[in-house]
């Protein structure tokens, strides 16, 4: 079987561009899956492209090896197909066309419709900004609150559980939580089995903290599955840190320079620790204390490959 394919990265977020109409029905979960090992084309999640079904400009399907299954949203992906759209013919294939100097896309994902927004200078993509507003009311649905684990306290945020490095520190100084050592390691391990088992929800981890090495305001790495799927960057777990430190009582809202929004520049990309110079910025709005809404983008997103794989 011969599939064409497009690749690319978000801040080292690897993500494979399928068409749809080249995979047998039914075996779609099967055939993303197994092209994202490294035996085939490496990658951390595999996306396939489908003429729209409603009322969007394209139906996404998103697959990562973490759960094995179908998602409902990725941040690196939207980030990345805005180039794969026009940079590329993908998007005349489906009928997108670029309306510069900004083009509005709406996808059809398994949360429901996405925006995202694609600017250009001159023919190139400048900038990308994804809507991840479906996605925190999923999480917000799912549940955000603390919880304590083997002695560290965590925030279950959805899918999602968000640790602050500087408390895995408080049960163990010794820990190079910068540097994501053997001893990090083992207490996320242990920590995320017992999350998984109290909540019953899949391989998910932000780990951040306060103390940024560049231009952010915060940093992060996002170890879902320790050794196996260690991401540098990765949007959903922008909007996840987002909402643990608001609703930890990190993020001191009288201090805000505007009540009503925000804005967070975090850190990420450098590889599997917490030391990166790509800067993902998440925008966010505020009802009530509470996000209303939440945009994000990245500046570190290129196309690395194109061409077809036989598989």
């Amino acid at each position: 079987m011969k599939l064409d394919f497009v690749k690319g990265h978000m801040g080292g977020n690897t993500i494979i561009f399928l068409n749809g109409a080249q995979i047998p029905k039914g075996r779609e979960l099967e055939i993303s899956l197994e092209l994202l090992k490294k035996r085939y084309l490496g990658g951390d999640e595999s996306t396939i492209l489908y003429p729209p079904q409603g009322e969007g400009d394209l139906k996404v399907k998103i697959s990562e090896p973490a759960s094995g299954e179908f998602i409902g949203a990725c941040g690196g992906m939207t980030q990345v197909l805005g180039k794969v759209l026009f940079e590329t013919p993908v998007g005349a294939s489906l009928g997108i066309t670029a309306r510069k100097p900004v083009t509005p896309v709406i996808l059809e994902t398994d949360n429901g419709l996405t925006e995202i927004e694609v600017s250009f200078s001159e023919s190139r993509v400048e900038k990308v900004v994804t809507d991840m507003t479906s996605f925190v009311r999923k999480c917000y649905q799912h549940g955000v609150h603390p919880m304590e684990i083997c002695g560290v306290k965590v925030m279950r945020v959805g899918e999602f559980m968000a640790v602050n490095g500087d408390r895995i520190k408080d049960v163990c100084p010794a820990a190079d939580v910068e540097k994501l050592d053997a001893e990090t390691r083992r207490i996320l391990i242990n920590v995320q089995k017992e999350f998984m088992e109290q909540t019953k929800e899949p391989y998910n981890i932000t780990l951040y903290d306060w103390h940024p090495c560049y231009s952010g305001d915060l940093r992060a790495v996002f170890p879902h599955r320790i050794p196996d799927l260690i991401e540098t960057s990765c949007g959903t777990g922008t909007v996840v840190l987002a909402l643990a430190i608001l609703e930890s009582g990190e993020m001191d809202l009288s201090k805000l320079p505007f009540k009503e929004s925000c804005r967070i520049r975090v850190e990420c990309g450098g590889g599997a620790d917490l030391i990166g110079e790509d800067i993902t910025e998440l925008t966010f709005i505020l009802k009530d204390n509470k996000i209303e809404n939440a945009y994000f983008t990245h500046n570190n997103v290129e196309l690395t490959a194109q061409g077809w794989v036989e598989l």
